[in-house]
């Protein structure tokens, strides 16, 4: 609570008994009795201390019996008077009597307001709403003109009335609330006074509310006229802003609109039942049997309590007027100021009530930016209170920056920012004066628990990811153009990144959840020594491993993951770097190399798949570089990723190729020459190398055979070198190795298979063979044998002529005759098809000179009856065109009828 209004006793001890009040401006209007209007001056108070002056103008014996209402018509200059049943208008300033409107009144309701009508030009329009037995008579004046009354029949007797706007007015009877449209006449129930409240009293639009409420709400008026005396639970109705109608009903209020629906979701519970409503924004004055009360209508909390003996009567003017009476007694409430009001709800750490206030006074009646101030504060206190997730709310909400929320909490959290909440300071913002010391009090650091900690913690992460979100996009758009102002905000932005992703990292830490690993995973803005500094204090080191990827420190995450490799746990040996290194890509080759090493001399086998992974930062690496360094580091290490490269990624650089023969070679030549080169093993191993470098000769066609043949030993290799001489035509030297070197008769005649080519007989490797069976160097002997089985099997792919000079006179004829009888059926089976395809060549032209002759002796008759198909028009002398099954067209007909395809049809 707290004095929202300061009470004035204006008038004490009156002569009469009073009836009725009303004030206007200085104005104020008591109506007695017995008939008596008293008019007094009333001069305001200069100062806090300084008491209402009051001065009687006028006393006026102006009826016999009772005044029971006063109210004013501004466009008339006229007071209006409900007395002994009479509703009359007197002169302001005189008091003559102008007219009399009508009798047998008891209750009137006047509503001025400025109106655009159909003219588009704005007038004041003034209803007066008077209730005469079981109907309402409505007056209505534009500007001073009066027009026509309107008389709207209505059930029972009114007991209150109030306008809402200009075309509606409330009525209360005994039983039930009503509005009356003034354009159609009609009346609509909006609740009943006497459905028990777990009934619901406003039906189906009410019902639901009143069930689980148990309460209704508020109450005001604008520019509620002086009115009578009620007895307890009596219907009671005031106009709210916003076409809000405040209702009462026994012992509660509530709000509603003009629709009959439900404003607020609970309502005003007074301690007793309200004789009199009165509303001065934001507060709801209600006159109970014992007391006055006043309550805000946004909390609907108790404001203030106010003992005004046997008050009875309430009436509000224009603006501050608001004035309550007994039959003796007058007394003005007037509001104090709201900025002093919202300094000693601070000062008493009514935040809530302070906020309500701040929204719903006008802002130039407070200081500037207060209501930023005082939520703030209120933010602060919340946190204090352990509320953590509604003080967050309102940060997020007044986008209060991260640093002032992250300092509220311990070091653990805040770490440097720990220091600026020390004892005696203030948050950025905070209100000056009265708040002061709630800002010391708000912003002084607490101590938490561990399960406090960690809901808070909760609170927090919430509130960083979402501001995370906020500053990125707003330095999104700063990117998009160029200027120093966007420069020094995409630099701000990411210094509060910094602070906000570190925070949040040590909020995921504290929560214990996997959320750390997907915050350093992904593009963050933590701080580097922060970061580092705790991933290592916890023993992080997968985190550690990625934040430090994700900075670009990748020596720092190769040399922690040389570090741990050997300490137990998922990060233990070599793979995780492997992995690593696998990830870095061509850029980062000198690490992937110096790195490499220790693994590939540790384990080699694995270390072997930071180069041959499938994965894309692998495969462009620049191999060149690689091999050279494999060379240098290990030969085996080097033909293992030669073959890779070769044999998996089908890579065809001569070069490459070249280089793993050499390797083969280089191999083969250690394992021959090593001390332990007899041994099963070793031999086994020269085995396996031989023959994986004969395949690949076999295989490839991108090696320089000449740059190999220098490198092979001059009493080795045999067969490689009879491949590579191959390959560079020497065939008669290859078949000489095959046949004296290698005494492999089979394997020369199957290099003959794999090289002959007939059409060129200059390099006809039978006879090649042939010759070096025959023509043997040293002068040794023949090799007769193995020339006559080539002869007998391959006889037909080699000339004759050539055998015969070859051969030794000493060779018998009988040893001959399976070559020469092949050789004889190939010739005559050569002859016998030359002489078919030439008697075929023969007819086929006989045929093509026989159809030239059909089409040249073929003739076109053109008449002059002629027609052409396409267009039916005579041909004439017109150029023609004749189709090969005889239809004459016009030539420009041609191309139509060839598409159409007519004549083919013919």
């Amino acid at each position: 609570m707290h004095d929202a209004f300061k009470v004035y006793t204006v008038i004490e001890k009156l002569p009469q008994k009073v009836e009725s009040i009303y004030a206007q401006g200085d104005k104020l209007y008591v109506g007695t009795l017995y008939g008596t209007l008293l008019v007094y001056s009333v001069r305001e108070p200069q100062g806090l201390d300084d008491a209402i002056s009051v001065t009687l103008l006028e006393t006026l014996k102006l009826f016999k019996k009772a005044i029971e209402q006063i109210n004013h018509i501004k466009t008339l200059g006229a007071i209006v008077i409900l007395s002994d049943t009479a509703v009359t208008l007197h002169e302001l300033g005189t008091y003559r009597l102008v007219e009399t409107l009508t009798r047998g009144a008891y209750l009137f309701s006047l509503y001025s307001n400025i109106e655009v009508q159909d003219d588009s030009v704005p007038q004041v329009i003034t209803r007066l709403a008077v209730a005469v037995r079981r109907k309402v008579i409505v007056y209505t004046w534009q500007d001073s003109q009066g027009l026509i009354p309107k008389e709207f029949p209505v059930p029972e007797r009114v007991r209150r009335m109030e306008w809402v706007r200009s075309q509606t007015l409330c009525i209360g009877f005994d039983n039930e609330y009503a509005l009356l449209d003034y354009k159609t006449g009609v009346l609509t129930t909006l609740c009943s006074l006497n459905t028990p409240l777990n009934q619901g009293a406003l039906g189906s639009t009410l019902e639901s509310t009143l069930n689980t409420l148990h309460t209704f709400s508020n109450l005001a008026t604008g520019g509620l006229m002086g009115l009578v005396g009620s007895k307890p639970g009596k219907p009671l109705i005031t106009r709210l802003p916003k076409d809000e109608i405040l209702l009462v009903k026994e012992d509660s209020s509530f709000s509603v609109g003009l629709d009959g629906k439900p404003k607020w979701n609970n309502g005003i519970e007074w301690s007793g039942t309200p004789e009199e409503l009165g509303y001065s924004n934001p507060y709801a004055v209600a006159i109970l049997p014992r007391h006055v009360e006043i309550r805000n209508v946004e909390t609907k909390a108790l404001v203030q309590s106010a003992e005004l003996p046997h008050a009875h009567f309430l009436a509000q003017g224009q603006g501050k007027l608001l004035y309550i009476a007994s039959t003796t007694e007058v007394w003005r409430l007037i509001p104090n100021n709201f900025q002093q009001q919202v300094d000693e709800l601070v000062q008493k750490e009514e935040y809530e009530e302070a906020i309500s206030l701040i929204r719903q006074v006008d802002p130039v009646l407070l200081r500037d930016n207060v209501a930023v101030q005082i939520e703030t504060l209120y933010a602060h206190h919340l946190f204090r209170k352990r509320h953590y997730e509604e003080a967050l709310s309102i940060f997020k909400d007044l986008d209060l920056p991260a640093t002032d929320v992250i300092a509220l909490y311990p070091p653990v959290i805040s770490g440097h920012l720990h220091a600026d909440t020390t004892e005696g300071s203030s948050p950025p913002g905070s209100v000056k004066t009265a708040q002061s010391e709630s800002s010391v009090k708000n912003t002084q650091n607490i101590t938490m628990t561990t399960k406090e900690l960690e809901e808070a913690v909760g609170c927090l992460m919430r509130f960083l990811e979402e501001k995370r979100i906020w500053v990125e996009q707003d330095m999104r758009k700063a990117e998009s153009s160029v200027s120093l102002e966007q420069d020094e905000k995409i630099q701000n932005a990411l210094k509060m990144l910094d602070i906000v992703d570190t925070a949040l990292l040590k909020s995921y830490m504290v929560a214990g959840g996997p959320q750390v690993g997907a915050l350093l995973r992904n593009v963050n803005y933590c701080n580097l020594e922060e970061t580092e500094s705790l991933l290592i204090k916890h023993k992080k080191n997968r985190e550690l491993v990625d934040f430090y990827k994700g900075k670009g420190q990748h020596r720092k995450a190769l040399e922690h993951l040389k570090a741990i490799h050997s300490a137990p746990g998922e990060m233990h040996g070599v793979l995780p770097t492997v992995h690593y290194l696998q990830d870095l890509g061509a850029e980062h080759l000198k690490l992937i190399l110096e790195f490499g090493t220790w693994i590939l001399q540790s384990e080699p086998s694995v270390a072997m798949k930071i180069f041959t992974d499938e994965r894309s930062e692998v495969t462009v690496l620049p191999r060149h570089k690689i091999i050279s360094y494999l060379e240098r580091l290990s030969l085996d290490l080097c033909v293992v990723y030669l073959e890779h490269i070769i044999h998996d990624l089908r890579d065809q650089t001569p070069e490459f190729h070249n280089t793993l023969l050499i390797s083969y070679l280089a191999q083969i030549q250690r394992d021959s020459t090593a001390p332990e080169a007899e041994s099963a093993a070793n031999q086994e191993a020269v085995q396996e190398t031989r023959a994986k470098m004969l395949d690949f000769l076999n295989e490839s066609t991108f090696y320089k055979a000449e740059r190999i043949l220098s490198r092979l030993p001059v009493d080795g290799c045999y067969e490689e070198r009879a491949i590579l001489l191959s390959r560079i035509g020497q065939h008669d030297q290859a078949l000489n190795i095959y046949v004296h070197k290698l005494n492999n008769f089979q394997a020369a005649e199957e290099y003959c298979i794999k090289n002959f080519n007939s059409l060129d007989a200059s390099k006809n490797v039978y006879l090649m063979l042939l010759k070096v069976y025959l023509k043997p160097p040293n002068r040794e002997k023949p090799m007769l044998e193995p020339a006559l089985d080539i002869l007998a099997r391959h006889g037909t792919n080699i000339d004759p002529t050539a055998v015969l000079g070859l051969l030794p006179t000493t060779t018998r004829v009988d040893q001959l005759y399976k070559f020469f009888e092949k050789s004889i059926r190939e010739s005559n089976k050569t002859k016998h098809m030359d002489m078919i395809v030439k008697n075929l060549l023969k007819a086929e032209q006989l045929q093509t000179q026989e159809q030239l002759m059909y089409y040249r002796s073929r003739r076109v008759k053109i008449t002059e009856d002629r027609m052409c198909p396409k267009c039916n028009k005579r041909i004439g002398n017109s150029v023609f065109a004749v189709f090969p099954d005889g239809v004459v067209v016009h030539y420009s007909c041609k191309e139509t009828m060839a598409s159409m395809g007519v004549w083919r049809r013919g």
